[in-house]
């Protein structure tokens, strides 16, 4: 999987990833979804990386995600930052995943 981070979403993803102690993981997130294949990608601030995590190739920091989760995704998606809804937005050429997708800080 390949993630293009936008300079918007750049300028605010790297105040957190600037912290040795923090990774940036997205994940397929399907609790209150009601089953395992309803659910929403959101962001999620982590100390570190599971055994289950795979790593993204991105342009710019790590990203991880959940390996049984990357069947939710595309080969290539890029995330975005829309100042107007302080949300990131993960999308894709064919598709929009989440556009009010949240930052969640789980450390």
């Amino acid at each position: 999987m390949y993630i293009t981070f936008t300079d918007t979403a750049l300028e605010r993803l790297t105040p957190f990833t600037a912290n040795n102690n923090t990774l940036l993981k997205l994940v397929f997130d399907t609790e209150g979804c009601g089953c395992s294949v309803n659910g929403v990608p959101t962001l999620w601030l982590v100390p570190e990386a599971s055994k289950e995590d795979a790593t993204a190739e991105t342009n710019a920091f790590p990203l991880i995600y959940k390996a049984k989760d990357e069947i939710f995704f595309e080969e290539n998606m890029k995330i975005d930052y829309h100042e107007a809804t302080k949300s990131y937005i993960l999308k894709s050429n064919n598709q929009i995943y989440n556009a009010g997708m949240s930052l969640v800080d789980k450390r």
